[in-house]
């Protein structure tokens, strides 16, 4: 099934596929300048590569902190992974 987005049926991070798992630490690891936490995982999308789809906490390193909620795109292909964020609202 390439090119359609395949969604799963949220039943907590704790049982996040294992793939899905893998592509959110491989991208998350060493990013600087931001912390993420993992709140909802969407689904996958086979196109180049698999993209994983998650909705997750962010935390600007800033003065002070700035929290939003960003929607993560993790594209996994031949083995390395790409992070795309993209802001849905900024948390009060």
């Amino acid at each position: 099934m390439f090119g359609k987005m395949q969604l799963e049926q949220f039943t907590g991070l704790t049982s996040m596929p294992q793939k899905a798992a893998s592509a959110w630490s491989g991208a998350i690891e060493g990013l600087v300048g931001a912390s993420y936490k993992p709140l909802l995982y969407l689904g996958k999308q086979v196109v180049k590569g698999v993209d994983y789809f998650f909705i997750a906490e962010q935390t600007l390193i800033t003065n002070p902190p700035i929290r939003r909620v960003v929607m993560l795109v993790i594209n996994e292909f031949d083995g390395k992974y790409e992070l795309i964020t993209e802001s849905i609202e900024d948390l009060i």
